[in-house]
C-alpha cells in the first residue's frame, strides 16, 4: 500500500517521472505481482518504461529517448545544416524543468560566437574557455568536465577574460568566432568528437575520458606555419563516416574567430575515415579551398563547394598561392570519394544546407551572428541534389535557414521561403483564399535562431519564441535572455538554456541555467505573442481585452485571441470560477467610460455565434453598481446585464451568446443602465462562423 500498487494512477504518475536514459524505480524485494506494475503503465500510456524483476529485486526502467524526443548534434543540429531539431515534444506551453546548477564559469562568455552546446543521449555537452564539459538534460547536473588548454579561445577575448578574473567589469568583444570557422566537437549518443592539436579525440559521453584518436592526413599546422600556428578545420558525421580537414589557411595578420579574419574559415584538404575502427577511406586536395561552411552530407553522399570567397582568395593570392580553377561544386560518394556530379557554373557561396526529404542543396552566405564577413554573398541558389541542375534563384536571403518541411526559415527576422521554388511562403486565410508573406520579427537581439518542429527559439530583448504550432506571434521566456551565442536548443524533450550571461552586466531578472518542458495542464503558465502573427481567423477567433498579447486556447478550441485595448489586469489566478470563459480572457477587461461601442472590421459577410465574456475584477463591486445594456450590431442582446449577480459574485466567469447576421464588421454598444454606479465593462468576445 504505501508503494502505492493498490493506486493505478498513483503508480503511473510517478513511473512517468523516471528520466529517460537509465531511470529507475527501485520497489525492493517485496511480494507484489510485475503485472500490478505493468497494469499502471498501460492505463496512463507511460511511454518508454519497462518492468522486470532481476535478483528478486522489482525494478521500473525507462532506458531510451521518449517518442518523438530529438537531438542536437551539430552546431547547426545535423551535417546537412538544416538548423531544425526533430524533436516534436518541445511545445507549448512550457514550464520550468529545473533551474540553477553549476555556476557559468564553464561557459564561453555570450557575446563571443561560440559553438552552440549540444544535445544526444540525455547529455547536454558545451565548450568552455579551457574546458569542455557535459550536463544532465533532466536535472541539470554536472555530469563530468575535462580540461583542454586553449580549446575555446577562438571564442573570446583573452585580455578581456583576465581583467574579469581579476574582478574588473568588462564589455566582452562581440566577435564571430564558430560562425565562420566552425565548432570544434560533435556529440554522438556512443561518442563525442573532439578537434585539438592536430587530433581527431574520441570522448566517452558518460565520462569524458578520452577512448581513440585519428590523425588528419596532411601537413601539419606547425610544418605549414610554425609552433605557434594554431590547429582548426571542418568536422562532421554523417552515419559511420567521420568528415574532416586539414592543412587550413591561416593568416598571419588574422586570428581564429575574430572580426574581419578569413583565417580557420577554409582547408586545403578533406578526408573522411570510419569512424568506428578509425580507417582512412580517402582523402582528396583542393584546387582553391573548401570553405568549412559549405561541406554538408546526408546518407552516403557530400556536398561541398572547392572554392572561396573573394577576399580568402586576395588573401591567398598575397602568399602567391593563385587558384587554380574557378569555383566548384560536387556531389562525393562518402565511401570512397568518387563524383557523383560536378559543376562551376554559377558557383558562388560560403555556405551550403541540404533538404534531403525534398533532394534540395541551397548555396548561399552566411550571417550567423551580428558581424560578417565583408564578401559573404547575400543571394541563394538551390539546385537538385541528384544530379545539381538549378531549381530557382533568389536575391537578399542570409543563412543559416531552419529547414521545416518544405519551408526555409531565415535565421535571422524576415520572410520565409519555399524551399521548392524559392517564393515567400504566405499564409492563407481561410474562406477567403487571401494571402499574406510569412515573416518572423522580434524586439532586439544580435543572435540566430534555432529551430524544432513546434518552437522558433532565439532573443527578442529576453529569450524569445515563435509557436509554429499555432502561428501566434513572437512571444518571450520572460526574465531571462538567451545568449548572443543561439543557447536555447529543443532536444530530448526539453528545451535547455546554459547561463551564457558570464561578463554580462545587464539588468535581466534571471542569470541561471534552466531548462523547459511542454506542461499543458498548469494553469499559471501563461504564454503572450506579439509581432508578425496571422490575421484573426473569420471561421471563429476571440478578442481579449486588455489582454498583454496574443494568445491561444492551447488546451481547448485552439482559437487563438487577439488583445484589444483595456483598462484592467489581473492575474489569472484570481479568477475562482471561468465558468464556460477562460481565466485568462477573464482576467483583463475594457471599462466603457465614453465611447460606448466597440467595432470590429473586416469580418466575412455571414451568420455568426457572438459570445460576450464577462468577470467583475474590482473587489468593492456590489449587485447593482454595475448594469448596463448591450447591444450588437443594434440589436439588443443583454438588458439590465449586472456581472455580479449574473456569476453569483466576484472574479467569477460568465458567458452570453447570440446568433447575429454580420455585414463587413461587428459593432457592440455598451450603455449603463439609469442609476448604476460603475461604467459597463467586458473581458472578451468570441465571433464563430455559423
Amino acid at each position: 500500500d504505501a508503494a502505492g500498487f493498490h493506486d493505478v494512477a498513483a503508480l503511473a504518475f510517478a513511473l512517468d517521472r523516471l528520466r529517460p536514459y537509465g531511470g529507475t524505480a527501485w520497489f525492493g524485494n517485496v511480494a507484489v505481482e510485475e503485472a500490478a506494475v505493468e497494469r499502471a503503465l498501460n492505463a496512463d500510456e507511460v511511454d518508454g518504461v519497462s518492468v522486470g524483476i532481476r535478483d528478486d529485486v522489482l525494478l521500473a526502467r525507462r532506458d531510451g529517448p521518449l517518442p518523438g524526443a530529438g537531438q542536437w548534434t551539430h552546431q547547426h543540429h545535423d551535417p546537412a545544416n538544416t538548423l531544425l531539431s526533430r524533436d516534436s515534444r518541445v511545445r507549448l506551453p512550457l514550464g520550468v524543468l529545473w533551474f540553477g546548477g553549476p555556476n557559468n564559469h564553464d561557459i564561453l562568455p555570450r557575446h563571443s560566437g561560440g559553438p552552440r552546446p549540444q544535445v544526444a543521449d540525455g547529455r547536454q555537452v558545451y565548450l568552455g574557455v579551457e574546458t569542455i564539459a557535459a550536463r544532465c538534460v533532466y536535472t541539470g547536473r554536472r555530469l563530468w568536465e575535462r580540461e583542454f588548454p586553449g580549446i575555446g579561445h577562438p571564442f573570446t577575448n583573452l585580455e578581456l577574460e583576465k581583467r574579469w578574473a581579476e574582478g574588473e567589469e568588462v564589455y566582452m568583444s562581440n566577435i564571430p568566432g564558430a560562425t565562420y570557422i566552425g565548432s570544434p566537437f560533435v556529440t554522438l549518443p556512443d561518442a563525442i568528437y573532439l578537434r585539438y592539436e592536430g587530433e581527431i579525440l574520441r570522448l566517452d559521453p558518460a565520462t569524458g575520458e578520452t577512448s581513440g584518436s585519428l590523425k588528419p592526413p596532411g601537413h601539419s599546422t606547425t610544418e605549414l606555419y610554425g609552433d605557434d600556428a594554431p590547429d582548426w578545420g571542418h568536422l562532421s558525421v554523417q552515419g559511420d563516416y567521420l568528415i574532416t580537414t586539414s592543412e587550413p589557411h591561416l593568416f598571419e595578420d588574422q586570428e581564429l574567430g575574430w572580426t574581419d579574419s578569413w583565417s580557420g574559415t577554409s582547408s586545403r584538404r578533406i578526408a573522411v575515415f570510419n569512424r568506428h575502427d578509425g580507417r582512412l577511406l580517402w582523402q582528396r586536395e583542393a584546387r582553391v579551398g573548401f570553405r568549412h561552411n559549405a561541406i554538408v552530407s546526408d546518407n552516403d553522399t557530400l556536398y561541398l563547394i572547392d572554392g572561396l570567397s573573394e577576399k580568402a582568395v586576395e588573401f591567398l593570392s598575397r602568399r602567391g598561392e593563385e587558384p587554380k580553377s574557378s569555383s566548384a561544386l560536387m556531389a562525393l560518394d562518402l565511401d570512397d570519394g568518387d563524383s557523383r556530379w560536378r559543376t562551376e557554373s554559377k558557383v558562388f557561396g560560403t555556405y551550403l544546407l541540404y533538404s534531403a526529404e525534398h533532394d534540395v542543396l541551397i548555396e548561399g552566405g552566411s550571417r550567423d551572428l551580428r558581424h560578417t564577413l565583408g564578401d559573404e554573398p547575400r543571394s541563394l541558389t538551390a539546385r537538385r541534389g541528384g544530379d545539381g541542375s538549378i531549381l530557382w534563384e533568389k536575391d537578399s536571403f542570409l543563412l543559416p535557414g531552419a529547414v521545416r518541411g518544405e519551408m526555409l526559415i531565415p535565421g535571422r527576422p524576415g520572410n520565409a521561403i519555399s524551399i521548392l521554388n524559392g517564393e515567400n511562403w504566405s499564409r492563407e486565410q481561410p474562406l477567403t483564399g487571401l494571402k499574406e508573406d510569412w515573416r518572423y520579427s522580434r524586439r532586439y537581439g544580435c543572435n540566430t535562431l534555432n529551430a524544432s518542429q513546434n518552437v522558433l527559439m532565439y532573443r527578442s530583448g529576453y529569450a524569445g519564441f515563435l509557436d509554429l504550432e499555432h502561428d501566434s506571434g513572437t512571444g518571450n521566456f520572460s526574465g531571462f535572455r538567451s545568449g548572443c551565442t543561439p543557447n536555447l536548443i529543443a532536444a530530448d524533450g526539453v528545451v535547455n538554456a546554459l547561463d551564457y550571461t558570464r561578463t554580462c552586466t545587464c539588468s535581466y531578472a534571471l542569470q541561471t541555467s534552466l531548462a523547459l518542458v511542454h506542461m499543458p495542464d498548469d494553469p499559471n503558465i501563461e504564454f503572450w505573442t506579439r509581432y508578425d502573427a496571422a490575421r484573426p481567423d473569420p471561421r471563429g477567433h476571440g478578442v481579449n481585452f486588455g489582454a498583454p498579447g496574443r494568445r491561444v486556447d492551447v488546451a481547448g478550441t485552439g482559437r487563438t485571441w487577439h488583445h484589444r485595448e483595456g483598462g484592467r489586469r489581473r492575474h489569472p489566478s484570481v479568477i475562482e470560477d471561468s465558468g464556460d470563459s477562460l481565466s485568462w480572457v477573464l482576467a483583463s477587461a475594457l471599462e466603457v467610460e465614453t465611447d460606448n461601442s466597440i467595432r470590429i472590421e473586416d469580418v466575412i459577410k455571414g451568420e455568426y455565434t457572438v459570445q460576450l465574456h464577462f468577470a467583475e475584477l474590482d473587489s468593492e463591486v456590489e449587485p447593482g453598481d454595475r448594469v448596463f445594456d448591450v447591444r450588437v450590431n443594434g440589436e439588443k442582446v443583454l438588458s439590465g446585464f449586472d456581472i455580479v449577480a449574473a456569476a453569483d459574485g466576484l472574479f467569477r466567469g460568465v458567458v452570453r451568446a447570440g446568433r447575429i447576421e454580420v455585414g463587413h464588421s461587428v459593432e457592440i454598444e455598451l450603455r449603463s443602465a439609469e442609476g448604476s454606479k460603475l461604467p459597463p465593462m467586458i473581458n472578451g468576445m468570441e465571433l464563430i462562423r455559423n
